[in-house]
């Protein structure tokens, strides 16, 4: 009889380990679907079966941090480790759960307990170095980077991680070498073209920026970083129309920002739009102080004759700006360009009162002065009275 009953429940464990079994199979079926709402119901009912079974609380661990439920994630995860502390499925899950919940030193702790069982692991290395650059360890990071490069050459999060490593510390010839790499095998990346496009626009190769930013509308013609890129190299061009339909699409598809109403304010004023320009500076003004578009609206001003607007601005601008001479030029050089020698010889003045305590801004406005023509060199007086 109790052999009987020894045998019967050998049976019934056996029959409930094959069960759990297909459980588990099924379960990560789901997983890699990503329908982890069913991949945890099945894992779930193979725990009832099964509750320590470290292959189950793993594939728990794994479709919780899918719903986002982090902290049942890390539970499941934690009760592998406790039952086994060097289990690399629960090391990197709960790593990877940890990164989630911002918790990254923490999570570096466990990949790099998990890299030491298995070195070679491109991902985690990967992990590891991304983890790093968060926190500023910018030459750990790139030392994890070119681990991993070393195991596979042309792995590309490894040469993007190292490219935006090195697009962020202003490496920018080895930024562009890396995101160069990467496009060798996925020319289509939008994101890596757009990049190139502006790190090429950024060191003045304005014909490398214009070619990745037509590469990449190429790709997706309506791309507003791919368009407000080519933008600028047709503004660089002084081809004002063209930058102005460009950017114009860019505000068709997203609500703008300061830097690009105050360029295309700029674009509007050099085709003599005024009405547009003052409307985009403007708008770049409504949300904020930006001192390029309060510029720009200052000079509206000074080409429509409207000086005491004009000075107002002007005002403004020093109030929140250190003057040396910059602001002051372009403004009076727009006076100048429009026959305005008297209202801008008044300016001078302005400026030169609002400014008296200050001897190194005196002598950069009497300097710019002369070079527009309002003052002698001789003597520095005013040409106009």
């Amino acid at each position: 009889m109790e052999k009987t009953s020894q045998s019967h429940h050998s049976e019934t464990t056996s029959n409930d380990h094959i069960k759990v079994l297909e459980l588990s199979r099924r379960g990560h079926q789901f997983l890699k679907r990503k329908s982890y709402l069913e991949a945890c119901s099945l894992f779930e009912e193979a725990r009832k079966l099964e509750p320590t079974n470290p292959y189950i609380l793993t594939g728990i661990g794994d479709a919780q941090r899918g719903l986002n439920n982090l902290s049942q994630a890390a539970q499941c995860y934690q009760r592998v480790l406790d039952q086994d502390s060097e289990n690399l499925f629960a090391l990197r899950g709960l790593g990877d759960t940890l990164r989630d919940q911002n918790l990254l030193d923490e999570a570096l702790i466990l990949w790099e307990r998990y890299i030491q069982c298995r070195p070679r692991d491109i991902f985690v290395l990967t992990r590891i170095a991304d983890g790093h650059k968060a926190i500023g360890k910018l030459q750990v990071a790139e030392e994890y980077y070119q681990r991993a490069l070393h195991i596979k050459k042309k792995d590309s999060y490894a040469l993007m991680g190292l490219a935006d490593l090195y697009h962020k510390t202003g490496q920018d010839e080895l930024a562009i070498q890396h995101y160069e790499q990467v496009l060798e095998k996925n020319p289509e990346m939008i994101n890596i073209l757009t990049t190139l496009g502006n790190l090429h626009r950024y060191r003045g190769e304005h014909e490398k920026s214009r070619e990745y930013f037509e590469k990449a509308l190429e790709q997706e013609n309506n791309n507003i970083y791919a368009l407000y890129g080519l933008g600028h190299y047709y503004r660089w061009q002084r081809n004002y129309p063209m930058a102005i339909s460009l950017w114009e699409q860019v505000l068709e598809r997203s609500q703008g920002n300061a830097d690009l109403f105050s360029r295309l304010g700029d674009a509007y004023r050099n085709i003599g739009n005024l009405v547009a320009a003052e409307s985009n500076y403007r708008k770049a003004l409504d949300n904020d102080y930006d001192k390029f578009s309060l510029l720009g609206l200052t000079k509206v001003h000074a080409i429509r004759g409207e000086i005491n607007e004009m000075v107002r601005c002007y005002r403004q601008l020093m109030a929140n700006e250190q003057e040396n001479g910059w602001f002051w030029s372009g403004i009076a050089s727009q006076l100048i360009e429009h026959r305005q020698h008297s209202d801008a010889a008044s300016f001078y003045r302005v400026a030169c009162e609002l400014h008296q305590g200050n001897q190194d801004v005196f002598r950069e406005l009497t300097k710019q002065a002369e070079k527009l023509g309002l003052t002698s060199s001789r003597t520095g007086s005013l040409f106009i009275s």
